[in-house]
């Protein structure tokens, strides 16, 4: 079963989402198909609960608005394929993450040094255990991941230059 919610194909009018384990009951599954339905951009929803997935039959460009009224429903979904997708759903599941217990924790706890700051441990305690050797996890991937998502985890977004 999926650990997390996730897109599974999507076709510019029809999406199929797999949920996660947690999301799979008649309550919730029948909560989602009904704030999904109630959506100007989507014409029908279909569920299956032995599966847990939703099929979301939509208007063109729609997947957008989707996935943040899904996410406005507090379920966070990843994309199934491609690395740089991943990494953006990556970062986007850490960013939602800081934004709903961000606000509970105050300032004390910052995902997005968190993140790294993890990776990094694990890759100090991989080395201390293991040394040098090349096996599962080693320690240099690990610190490859602490400094790939500090990096990309608080990259700024750039705004285009107003042409003048």
């Amino acid at each position: 079963m999926a650990e997390h919610t996730q897109i599974v194909s999507s076709t510019p009018r029809r999406t199929r989402i797999k949920l996660s384990r947690k999301r799979r009951t008649a309550e919730e599954i029948s909560r989602l198909a009904k704030r999904l339905k109630a959506s100007p951009k989507v014409d029908e929803v279909e569920t299956n609960l032995y599966a847990g997935t939703l099929i979301v039959h939509h208007k063109e460009k729609a997947l957008g608005d989707i996935k943040a009224e899904l996410k406005d429903m507090g379920v966070i979904v990843l994309a199934a394929t491609g690395i740089e997708t991943s990494v953006q759903s990556f970062t986007d599941a850490v960013a939602d993450l800081e934004n709903q217990v961000g606000p509970t924790l105050g300032a004390i706890l910052d995902f997005k040094l968190l993140v790294p700051l993890g990776f990094g441990a694990l890759a100090a305690v991989q080395l201390a255990r293991r040394g040098l050797e090349i096996g599962t996890a080693p320690w240099y991937l690990l610190g490859y991941f602490a400094y790939e998502s500090f990096v990309r985890l608080n990259r700024r977004e750039e705004k285009p230059a107003p042409r003048g």
